[in-house]
């Protein structure tokens, strides 16, 4: 009897919704006949009158049968507002999911109720609550988190849906850090709740500039302008392996110039006694080679020479002066893989910045080398002030 009962609600709900829409709205089925979608400010303006009927049907508070019914009939009349996520759900969790409360509908909803006469309202905000309105630690704001949260992760990034997972990061930031930083996630354990990091690479650049007050292009800006012909006027004056790294330099590719100096940088900057590694091997716990048509899984399962490799390096597939080489950012532990669309350059400074957004220690073996990284982004917080940092920083000014 029950599910006849939420079967016709659902129906009903269906049947009044095109009606509805063809008296308020008409641009927003046209448009969908049209497109065969729905624009972001379409979809929003759709959600603004179906909560604005469902309260005038069964006030602020609305019972969860009622939100469902109305998340589905919603992608009932637009089939394309679908979100399934490896085939789970029903495809209308992110209007409104019964388990987590959350969804388009629950937001508008909320923001409605927010603007209520006490009298109006159906609970009432706890006094002497430290927190802000809203704020990250007020339960207000664990459930707006855990909204937007739920939303981030079922969108997939096409270019409808990347401005709402941008805000979607944007308004989890706080609460994102204060996780990160408190309880020391694993990275598995932070791309699985926050997935579009790894399909969306760009998030890691906005988090880094959050989190450095905007010095996300620091490393892009300097590397190749003034970083490298510096380090070529230094690197000039040495001796033996350093010196014949430089003879090398004609003809070779913005990428192959690239990894010579980060070769050259773990010359300079050798690995810390203790770590167990020789300054010849030392770069290849930053890039490491591998064959073309090599398979991302394979590189966290079947390479044995990464075995070693603990922490988050790039990983070349191919070699430096193939046009069909790939750059991949591997942590092997935590079996992810995130690809780098751009040269070698960028594929280093989104690793740098992969540290610092999971809040991970820096490779033992590569240590100093990263340390001079901070430098060049201006964001020193090595408390360990290294002296071959130093002397090379001294040196590279001086080579001004």
């Amino acid at each position: 009897m029950q599910a006849t009962s939420d079967t016709e609600t659902i129906a009903d709900c269906a049947y009044s919704l095109q009606p509805l829409l063809e008296k308020k709205a008409p641009q927003i089925l046209d448009e969908h006949q049209k497109t065969g979608t729905l624009k972001t400010e379409s979809r929003r303006l759709l959600v603004k009158l179906c909560v604005a009927d469902l309260v005038e049907k069964h006030g602020f508070y609305p019972l969860g049968t009622e939100k469902v019914a109305l998340a589905k009939a919603i992608i009932g009349v637009f089939p394309s507002l679908r979100v399934q996520v490896a085939g789970e759900g029903e495809g209308f969790e992110h209007f409104y999911d019964p388990l987590s409360h959350c969804g388009f509908l629950e937001m508008r909803l909320r923001n409605i109720r927010r603007k209520l006469d006490t009298s109006q309202r159906r609970y009432k905000r706890k006094r002497g609550s430290p927190s802000l309105p809203g704020g990250a630690g007020s339960e207000e704001g664990q459930q707006d988190c855990s909204e937007w949260i739920t939303l981030m992760r079922r969108l997939r990034p096409t270019s409808e849906n990347i401005p709402s997972i941008k805000s979607a990061m944007e308004q989890t930031y706080n609460s994102r850090r204060s996780w990160i930083s408190k309880d020391s996630p694993s990275i598995g354990d932070i791309f699985e709740k926050y997935p579009r990091f790894l399909d969306m690479p760009s998030l890691l650049d906005v988090e880094f500039g959050k989190m450095t007050d905007g010095k996300s292009d620091q490393f892009i800006r300097k590397w190749e302008a003034s970083i490298i012909p510096k380090l070529k006027a230094v690197a000039a004056k040495e001796k033996g392996v350093v010196a014949s790294l430089i003879e090398q330099l004609d003809d070779q590719t913005d990428d192959e110039k690239c990894y010579t100096f980060l070769t050259v940088l773990t010359h300079l900057l050798p690995p810390m006694p203790g770590s167990r590694c020789s300054v010849k091997s030392a770069i290849s716990f930053l890039v490491h080679f591998v064959q073309s048509g090599t398979n991302f899984t394979s590189l966290c399962t079947t390479d044995t020479e990464m075995e070693s490799r603990t922490q988050p390096l790039v990983v070349c597939i191919g070699n430096l002066k193939s046009p069909t080489r790939q750059y991949v950012i591997t942590a092997r532990n935590d079996r992810v893989t995130i690809p780098v669309a751009d040269g070698l350059t960028c594929a280093i400074d989104k690793l740098f910045k992969l540290y610092w957004v999971c809040n991970l220690a820096y490779p033992p073996q590569l240590s100093s080398v990263f340390t001079f990284f901070e430098y060049v982004y201006d964001v020193t917080i090595s408390t360990n002030k290294r002296a071959k940092v130093l002397e090379l920083l001294s040196k590279l000014q001086a080579a001004q």
